[in-house]
């Protein structure tokens, strides 16, 4: 059944929802009073108020939504405070007081309190079972408009018809098709889990949606994005049946073991080790289950028969042998397979070797003291006919029963509170790649994309992490004075050093010397002239330190008054991070002519000094060089540079040195007390600083083709990335009502996927392939205005360019002209012959006839105009 949501309780989520349709959808009233709130009226109201009058001005959305409700009356506003509920049921990416706090804002502009306290507004409600993504929040006001307009239809239906479609699972998924941007609204997908959670999935992102059908299915990727959510739908729940008889009497939920191991972690293999007492004797094997159990991950070179093993994929490790007999271990392969001399020492002698991988085990049990997955427990995973007693070290496990073992292995009752946290992905080859394609193709948003796997959520992020990232920006002297203030106000330079938020800082920019100079430097300067014991000529605002007799620094004078935010800031930043906060560990930038090494990784800047208040040169790192930094400082995850319009800048230039360091196999990996001990490192030029691209840095690029061709990169550059096209895809769009029409105003459809592939094989035939139009331009269009504006102000000019302002061959694009020049009415370029006895008043020998070309207005290029371009297509 779907509706078992992992480690998320979803039936009070699912009680609440079916609260909301008997009494709202069905019955018109509402989930927080005893008013009649879900009404054709109020539901116009909102509409009329909120979707008609939508508010592009300052402040967030509550802001904004207050600004276009002021006029309505207090129904009106409690229904938005219950829209905004239902909407905020399946997040589990926002806080439940967060979710309480809005609904309960919106319900008070009615100039009534809602009770915090009613059983639909609790955290069992409220705490979400599942993540939404950070788009659902930056268009909150998107999927507001869908509910409405949603809600407003499915009222208008008949009581008996609306309460038929809100009891049958499928006839409601095929019915909420009539929604305008039904194909794109992530409350499509939750509405439909909490009405039928035996049926749909808690998938509220399109791309995992496909990623699982794609994987599981066999289909085309091709085939899969042409899909509409209720065909997707349809394939989730033949995938799931499927697996329900793979797994009988299994709790099964796609993010959950065994069935996030056949999509999500489909990438990264599982193998099985084994170890026999009896061949080995394992004489460290109490100290590292100790190890283990206080955190510590121990890596351990082990024999390996299979060459396909890669860092990055799950180990498990067997006892083998004399009883207790099972797994009793489990970590990650950190280096792939290497040859090495052989473990028995006989055969060592013979000069024989043997094939090992290093693995880092991050949980070992102790079998004697405690549980473990017995040979018992893996004799009734038969799902794969898969061995478990193998004859060698390092064979393969197979997907199915990689996923039912790591069920079992959760299941243990052990402390996984130390399991070492270890990041599969930063033990992974890094990425390289770039993302080439016409303009409109969807470079950037698939950049957009990939940026949320370079987040953390609040609950992955360390003290030390986040301080570090807190800090980075921060000028020394608010560092200094907020630790001395965490310091009591009182403490020795010594102690200052050693503070955190001085640690974190020195370690987030990559400073390992000189930090206790930083310090005395920047308590002298903010010295009051006033004091006996600091004599410094340099002294500059704000004047808040002393240094006592016996060398202590203290906070004086009047600190609190001028220093009152940093006061505000040392005591957040002493609490601790909240739930909220999140981390990106990537960067974004955009090449362009003037964009220089300078830029991209350290050069010399003007800069105004801390101490001095004069103007300095300095040495200032680039977006590049701080990237690595950060990397460097957090291996355990991975972290990415985008680059936007990657072949707009030099490229030799701009990446210098970095051209070999960027290799995969020069890519440098750091222990734990930030020294290379893998890879290789280069002197900057400027700085004379060594820097290695670490490993656990992934670098994306975006090139237009249209702009310039990708033959003409830099050949040094080619060699180290791989290179991803991305062509125009008709199929995603979506059109108005999802199948790619839409409607022309004058009671026909224009067909908006064959209009672009129309297009696009005349550029074909009259450029290149290079040069075409990409979908992107063709998404968002709903109606038949947005289609005039995309023709005119982005087809037209891009065809100038492309075709030189060649106007003939635009005329062909577009439909305009015939066989012998001959016109096909209507024209959206149109064109007339001028002769000199038309222009000049009479005939003169030097000058030719020539033709005059002119561009349609917007309102005179007609639907059918548009129509005539791929309907007279042969």
């Amino acid at each position: 059944m779907s509706r078992f949501c992992g480690e998320h309780d979803a039936e009070p989520k699912i009680n609440a929802a079916s609260q909301w349709k008997e009494k709202c959808l069905l019955g018109n009233g509402s989930v927080f009073s005893e008013s009649k709130l879900w009404t054709k009226e109020n539901v116009a109201l909102l509409d009329k108020y909120f979707v008609n009058n939508l508010d592009e001005g300052e402040g967030d959305f509550f802001d904004k939504l207050e600004r276009q409700l002021e006029e309505t009356v207090s129904d009106v506003k409690k229904l938005a405070a219950e829209m905004l509920w239902l909407m905020l049921i399946c997040p589990s990416n926002i806080g439940a007081e967060t979710k309480r706090a809005g609904i309960s804002r919106i319900w008070g502009w009615s100039g009534d309190s809602l009770d915090e306290k009613h059983p639909l507004v609790s955290n069992k409600v409220l705490n979400g079972i599942g993540s939404s993504g950070t788009s659902f929040n930056t268009s909150r006001w998107r999927e507001l408009v869908y509910f409405i307009k949603l809600t407003k239809q499915l009222l208008n239906v008949d009581p008996s018809e609306r309460a038929r479609l809100v009891g049958n699972a499928w006839d409601m998924a095929e019915w909420l098709g009539v929604i305008p941007e039904n194909n794109s609204r992530q409350l499509r997908h939750m509405i439909l889990f909490l009405l039928f959670p035996d049926t749909f999935e808690r998938i509220f992102g399109g791309t995992d949606r496909r990623a699982i059908v794609l994987t599981c299915s066999g289909k085309l990727k091709t085939v899969i994005n042409k899909l509409t959510p209720l065909e997707l739908d349809r394939e989730l729940y033949e995938i799931r049946e499927g697996y329900a008889e793979d797994f009988p009497g299994e709790n099964l939920d796609f993010y959950v073991s065994p069935l996030k191991e056949q999509w999500k972690d489909r990438e990264r293999h599982s193998w099985l080790f084994s170890w026999n007492p009896d061949n080995w004797k394992w004489d460290e094997l109490p100290q590292e289950i100790a190890k283990t159990h206080r955190g510590e991950a121990v890596v351990i070179s082990w024999s390996c028969a299979n060459s396909n093993v890669r860092a990055g994929d799950r180990a498990w490790l067997l006892r083998l042998g004399k009883p207790p007999k099972g797994i009793f271990a489990v970590g990650n392969i950190v280096k792939d397979p290497y040859e090495g001399e052989h473990y028995d020492s006989d055969k060592a002698e013979q000069g024989k070797t043997c094939r090992y991988v290093d693995i880092e085990f991050t949980q070992i049990l102790d079998m004697f003291k405690g549980p473990f997955v017995t040979q018992d427990d893996l004799s009734k995973i038969t799902i794969d006919n898969q061995t478990w007693s193998p004859q060698s070290s390092g064979i393969e496990i197979k997907k199915r029963s990689a996923g039912l073992l790591e069920k079992l292995w959760d299941k243990l009752p052990i402390d996984k509170s130390t399991v070492v946290k270890t990041a599969t992905k930063a033990i992974k080859e890094p990425v390289n790649t770039i993302l080439f394609g016409p303009p409109g193709t969807g470079k950037t948003y698939e950049l957009s994309n990939i940026k949320d796997k370079y987040t953390s959520s609040a609950s992955s992020i360390s003290r030390e992490q986040w301080l570090a990232e807190e800090l980075a920006e921060t000028r020394w002297f608010d560092v200094i004075f907020m630790a001395l203030f965490a310091l009591d106000g009182k403490a020795k330079v010594a102690d200052i050093e050693q503070h955190e938020f001085v640690q974190q800082k020195a370690k987030a920019i990559g400073r390992t010397k000189h930090v206790k100079q930083q310090i005395w430097a920047t308590l002298q300067t903010h010295t009051s002239e006033l004091s006996d014991t600091v004599k410094y000529s340099k002294r500059q605002s704000p004047f808040v330190f002393d240094k006592t007799e016996k060398s202590e620094w203290i906070l004086a004078y009047d600190w609190k008054e001028a220093c009152e935010d940093l006061v505000k800031n040392a005591e957040s930043f002493t609490a601790g991070k909240s739930l909220s906060n999140s981390q990106k560990r990537y960067e974004f930038v955009t090449f362009h002519q003037a964009y220089s090494y300078e830029d991209f990784v350290e050069g010399i800047r003007p800069l105004q000094d801390e101490e001095s208040g004069e103007v300095v040169y300095r040495i200032v790192p680039g977006v590049f060089k701080r990237i690595c930094q950060r990397a460097k400082n957090d291996p355990l995850h991975r972290y990415a540079i985008f680059i936007d319009e990657i072949n707009r800048g030099n490229i030799a230039k701009i990446f210098g040195e970095l051209i070999t360091l960027i290799e995969l196999d020069k890519r440098g990996e750091y222990d734990s007390d930030g020294e290379l001990i893998g890879g290789l490192s280069l002197t900057l030029p400027y700085s004379g600083e060594q820097l290695s691209v670490p490993k656990n840095l992934d670098v994306y690029g975006t090139m237009n083709t249209a702009d310039r061709s990708i033959a003409l990169l830099d050949t040094a550059l080619r060699r180290r990335f791989t290179f991803k096209e991305m062509l125009p895809d008709s199929g995603v769009i979506s059109g108005l009502r999802g199948d790619g029409y839409i409607e022309d105003g004058e009671g026909s459809l224009i067909d908006l996927r064959k209009l672009l592939d129309v297009i696009n094989q005349r550029i074909r035939f009259l450029l290149n392939r290079d040069l075409m139009l990409g979908h992107a331009y063709l998404c968002k269009v709903k109606d038949f205005y947005s289609l005039q504006i995309v023709v005119v102000n982005q087809f037209i000019p891009l065809l100038q360019e492309y075709f030189y302002d060649d106007w003939h061959r635009i005329q062909l694009v577009l439909g305009d002209v015939g066989p012998g020049n001959s016109k096909i009415e209507p024209q959206i370029i149109s064109h007339k012959m001028l002769s000199s006895s038309n222009v000049l008043g009479f005939e003169h020998d030097d000058f030719d006839e020539k033709f005059e070309y002119s561009v349609s207005s917007l309102s005179a290029i007609t639907p059918e105009s548009i129509r005539k371009i791929y309907e007279n297509n042969s």
